[in-house]
């Protein structure tokens, strides 16, 4: 089954959004990095650790974005659930996308820096 014509225009639009939120992430997560820099040294682990969530978003939103293109480029569901690399989020899309799992699959795993 493929998207409609309208709606693989729109998927592919919603993508391309989700990738520009993704960029303001970046810049966001530039100033935290510069900001962690300077926080007295006894905080900057624990600073840096919070700092990965950023990370964490941008990484879900790639995913996000990838399957959304998929489903634009006329990839079925359980095609585009299948590339994402991340664990827990393949884990909570594939039910929706009629993939039915009954072992738990190793898709990947979030990697922080």
């Amino acid at each position: 089954m493929h998207a409609p014509p309208e709606h693989a225009h729109l998927l592919v639009a919603v993508a391309d959004e989700l990738m520009r939120v993704r960029e303001g992430i970046d810049h966001v997560e530039a100033l935290v990095s510069r900001l962690v820099r300077r926080a007295p040294a006894e905080d900057r682990a624990e600073a840096l650790t919070e700092a990965q969530a950023l990370d964490a978003l941008t990484q879900r939103l790639e995913a996000l974005s990838g399957v959304l293109r998929m489903l634009g480029d006329g990839a079925t569901p359980a095609e585009s659930v299948s590339r994402i690399s991340l664990a827990d989020m393949a884990v909570r899309l594939r039910p929706a996308a009629g993939v039915q799992t009954t072992e738990a699959s190793d898709s990947g795993e979030l990697m922080l820096f």
